[in-house]
């Protein structure tokens, strides 16, 4: 009886070990498909000039909103917009639209994949906006996209707009929340490949007051670093920035903002464990006494919040102000640089980023930058593409251009992820099970 038992027992144990097996080998030989999606690069407003940065001239691209989607080499470094969005299939790289109204204003976003929510912390709805929101679908099917706004009133009503196959769009913001000063705008996709892109622009009945292009934010979070921050002084007098918030929760929450500079770090008065209202967009003066050059800082929350910072900034004689949005931490990424020359903010306790410079003659040099809470390094003549090899944990960057016709800000991160798709494979088995 007992040796029957362990019989029994012996044939149980063998068969989970022969699934397990199995089950292990059917796992292991299937197979995947890595890919990067095609980047979207905003339109080209009227009397705006936009000129994107690619690393080869072999990229592929075509523009969306043409009757032909087929992919051409871009067959330039720079490419300037005619008027509408471009699709390029970069393989990783994130390619930079630096845009400008002359004399006027500049600004600088990344080009990215198309994502299901885009965030957007910047912007005015009072008689000063000449802003609008573009929307772009490059897909190959009709999408329906829903634009959530809110200010310093609370909520607005949502707007709903239907964008055809390869077309884009526009949506005034002084539509949006008529009136008010501080809004914060999410753009969701329903459907469809869908980028937004947002141009800040302000004028006083004739006189300009400048303009940005406002670099998207993923997702709400609790911990925020914003690094790339001009601090210019004015009649050697502190500037005022101003740091714009908002938590889409039901729940208030409380936040500690820390100020990272050349010469150390610290909580500003009134900035500590400081309560914030939940529904409501909240702007906030801050006028740090640090020294000139730039600045970070770095935010914390007990709930899920947006933020970035707006401010004054002059170049080559120009007035302008600038949007600040947060980084996301530092990791293995690739940018094309080529022909705006930024200057690159780097923030963390402790900065070790490895990176490696390509040049527009075929060069390539590699480069370490160390030290703690802030450093900045300038991006050498003739670069076209930077890569971050490697980064120490929580290292930030932002970078800063200082241009003819105003200031410009993009944070230093990929504009598109490496997408993993299982591989269909036969198996005699479905024939015969």
């Amino acid at each position: 009886m007992k040796f029957k038992k362990g019989a029994i027992l012996a044939a149980v144990i063998a068969a989970v070990l022969l699934a397990t097996n199995l089950f292990d080998a059917n796992t292991n030989a299937r197979q995947y498909s890595k890919s990067f999606p095609a980047v979207v690069c905003p339109p080209n407003p009227a009397g705006v000039t936009t000129v994107t940065s690619v690393s080869s001239k072999k990229t592929p691209f075509y523009r969306v909103g043409n009757k032909s989607t087929k992919l051409v080499s871009i067959n330039t470094l720079r490419y300037s917009s005619v008027s509408d969005p471009i699709l390029l299939q970069t393989e990783g790289l994130t390619p930079v639209s630096f845009q400008s109204r002359t004399g006027v204003w500049a600004g600088s976003v990344l080009c990215t994949a198309p994502a299901s929510s885009q965030w957007f912390v910047g912007g005015t709805s009072n008689v000063t906006s000449r802003g609008v929101i573009y929307l772009v679908n490059s897909g190959l099917s009709s999408s329906i996209v829903d634009i959530h706004t809110w200010s310093e009133n609370g909520e607005q009503a949502v707007k709903t707009v239907s964008l055809k196959a390869n077309s884009s769009s526009s949506v005034k913001l002084d539509s949006l929340a008529p009136g008010d000063s501080n809004i914060v705008v999410e753009v969701v996709a329903r459907s469809g490949r869908v980028n937004s892109f947002l141009v800040d622009e302000r004028a006083n009945g004739l006189q300009k007051l400048g303009g940005d292009s406002v670099n998207a934010i993923s997702a709400p979070a609790r911990k925020f670093v914003i690094t790339g921050i001009p601090q210019q002084l004015v009649n050697n007098k502190v500037p005022n920035h101003y740091l714009r918030l908002f938590v889409p929760g039901v729940a208030d929450a409380n936040f500690t903002l820390e100020l990272l500079s050349s010469n150390g770090r610290f909580i500003p008065i009134g900035f500590n464990e400081r309560k914030l209202v939940s529904g409501r967009v909240v702007e906030l003066k801050l006028t740090p006494e640090v020294a000139k050059g730039a600045f970070a800082i770095k935010l914390t929350s007990d709930q899920p919040l947006v933020a970035a910072i707006r401010s004054r900034s002059t170049s080559n004689g120009k007035s302008d102000f600038v949007w600040i949005t947060p980084s996301p931490a530092l990791g293995p990424l690739q940018i094309a640089i080529g022909g705006i020359l930024p200057k690159i903010i780097f923030a963390g306790d402790a900065i070790a980023v490895n990176l490696r410079v390509d040049f527009s003659n075929g060069k390539v040099k590699e480069q370490s930058i160390t030290g703690s809470d802030l450093v900045s390094w300038q991006v050498p003549n003739n670069a076209i593409a930077i890569t971050i090899l490697n980064a120490g944990v929580d290292n930030f960057a932002g970078a800063l251009i200082a241009a003819k016709s105003g200031y410009a800000f993009f944070p230093i991160a990929s504009g598109a992820e490496l997408t993993k798709v299982a591989i269909p494979s036969s198996n005699i088995r479905v024939l015969n099970p």
